[in-house]
C-alpha cells in the first residue's frame, strides 16, 4: 500500500516540479531580505546570522522551507563557487542566476512536503536511496532517492522521486 501511495503521487509531484522549473526564472525577483541563521559553507561553515535573500510570501512554495533562497551563492554550488563575493555584491545578473539555480535545483521544495509530504510517524513512510553511476555520451547518471526523505530538524517528510539523477562530468 505505501508504495502505490508513493507511485500514485509521482505525476502530479513531477508535474508541479515542472511547472516550478518553468516560472523559478521570474519568481526569484520577488525576494525579501531577512536575518537568518545557518551554517554558511562560503565562511569557512561558520554558523552565522546574515541578511539573506528569501522569497516574498506569495512565493513561498517555490522556495525550500530549510534554506534561504540565495543558498546556491552562500553553499559554494557549481559556478558560484568560481565568483568573489564583490561578484555577487554587484552583479543583479549573478544574484538572479544564483536564487534561480537554487530554486531549480529544489523545484517547489516547499509546496512538496506540505502537499505530498508526511508526518515522520507515517505507516507509509519508506525511502530508497542508492548511487549506481553510469556514464553515457559524457553524463553521468546517479542519485536514486525515492520514497519520502528527512531533512534537518523539519518534522514532516519530503516526497522523494528522484528515480535518476543527471549530472554532467
Amino acid at each position: 500500500m505505501k508504495y502505490l501511495y508513493w507511485a500514485l503521487l509521482w505525476l502530479p509531484a513531477f508535474l508541479i516540479g515542472i511547472a516550478g522549473r518553468i516560472f523559478s526564472p521570474l519568481a526569484v525577483c520577488f525576494i525579501k531580505r531577512e536575518a537568518y541563521t545557518t551554517t554558511i559553507k562560503r565562511l569557512d561553515k561558520q554558523i552565522i546570522t546574515l541578511q539573506r535573500d528569501r522569497l516574498v510570501w506569495w512565493l513561498s512554495w517555490f522556495d525550500t522551507d530549510d534554506n534561504a533562497t540565495d543558498e546556491y551563492w552562500y553553499g559554494l554550488y557549481d559556478s558560484a563557487s568560481t565568483w568573489t563575493q564583490s561578484d555577487y555584491d554587484n552583479s543583479r545578473l549573478i544574484r538572479w542566476y544564483c536564487r534561480m539555480m537554487w530554486l531549480q535545483r529544489n523545484s517547489m521544495y516547499t509546496f512538496n512536503r506540505k502537499f505530498f509530504g508526511l508526518d515522520k510517524k507515517s505507516e507509509l513512510a519508506w525511502q530508497y536511496k542508492a548511487i549506481k553511476p553510469i556514464q553515457f555520451f559524457g553524463f553521468k547518471f546517479n542519485d536514486i532517492n525515492v520514497g519520502w526523505k528527512a531533512h534537518k530538524e523539519i518534522d514532516r517528510l519530503m516526497y522523494a522521486g528522484r528515480v535518476l539523477g543527471l549530472r554532467k562530468q
